[in-house]
């Protein structure tokens, strides 16, 4: 059965009212975790970046992955959580452990570790950090997941491994339990992706089959003019103008927008695709524009037979 996540919001601005910032913005966050969970979507993910640029001179800060992650697991009792993704060379691979053990120990079996190999070379230089060779970053990515094992044994949460270029998904191939695919790739984007990841399995492989998610942007309106309405409010908050000059049809088509059937078909369409998990980006990745897209997300997934109950997102628990 498919589960739904949720990318939760964390940014400046990337809530409802866009003046939550800072502090305001880290208890925003939490609080939405904690109706996510009441609400009884599956998982919620925090993203990893000391910041994103949505546009010249515009900045958008977010809280500490990892520090925001223990506040959810200690404010939370069911809902699982995970980051999606840490970059694996941006953080000194001993004290990522050590910031993921501590969040075990408050989330238990409810913690996923995503991982990936970091884009954002100015991101690196803010932390003090090298930005090495592709090849390099995509070893770490490796080594982090093997020091994870070794550190944390038998209980190590599931490791997920972000992204779509072959390099990365040769890496999900030899060492993850989950792979996720973000954002808005097409069905045919997803089955090229899939071969590849397939293709780069090592034969001696003996761990369970990796799951598979995909990231999708997520707006739900309970009627055709109802969505065209929420398009319009969607378009004047999206920071940046991102959607200027984008047709409404050509939105539409994308990731899980659309009316209550049509999110419907589509999740029940990944569905037989072999995707488990569905991470909905509520407008746009890690951002929140409408309150009720939590409530219609909910109602959509029950619906489409979605699983909204918070288990542990393993292999016995997808089928």
């Amino acid at each position: 059965m498919i589960t739904i996540g949720l990318a939760l919001p964390h940014y400046d601005g990337f809530f409802p009212t866009p003046e939550v910032t800072k502090a305001h913005r880290t208890r925003k966050a939490l609080a939405y975790a904690q109706r996510a969970e009441q609400s009884g979507l599956h998982q919620v993910w925090v993203s990893d970046h000391l910041w994103l640029d949505v546009a010249p001179q515009d900045r958008r800060h977010s809280p500490d992955c990892w520090t925001l992650l223990a506040a959810i697991a200690a404010t939370t009792s069911r809902i699982r959580l995970g980051s999606l993704v840490t970059p694996a060379p941006l953080r000194e691979p001993e004290l990522l452990v050590h910031q993921i053990a501590t969040v075990a120990d408050l989330a238990g079996e409810r913690l996923a570790i995503g991982l990936g190999a970091g884009w954002n070379p100015a991101e690196f230089t803010a932390a003090g950090r090298p930005f090495p060779a592709a090849a390099d970053r995509l070893a770490s990515v490796e080594r982090t997941a093997a020091l994870i094992r070794t550190e944390l044994g038998p209980t190590s949460p599931p490791v997920w491994v972000g992204g779509k270029r072959s390099g990365i998904l040769g890496v999900a191939a030899r060492v993850a339990d989950g792979w996720n695919l973000a954002w808005n790739p097409t069905p045919a984007d997803y089955r090229r992706c899939l071969a590849r990841l397939n293709a780069a399995q090592p034969s001696q492989r003996t761990s369970a089959p990796i799951l598979r998610s995909v990231g999708l942007t997520t707006v739900i309106g309970t009627d055709e003019a109802d969505l065209y309405q929420r398009w319009t409010k969607l378009r004047r908050w999206v920071p940046g103008g991102h959607l200027d000059g984008l047709p409404f049809d050509t939105w539409r088509s994308r990731g899980l927008i659309g009316t209550p059937d049509e999110v419907h078909n589509r999740l029940t369409a990944w569905e037989n695709l072999g995707v488990d998990h569905v991470v909905c980006a509520l407008g746009m990745p890690f951002g929140l524009f409408d309150d009720e897209q939590i409530d219609l997300l909910t109602a959509a997934a029950r619906r489409a037979g979605a699983s909204t109950t918070a288990k542990p997102l393993t292999q016995e628990g997808t089928t």
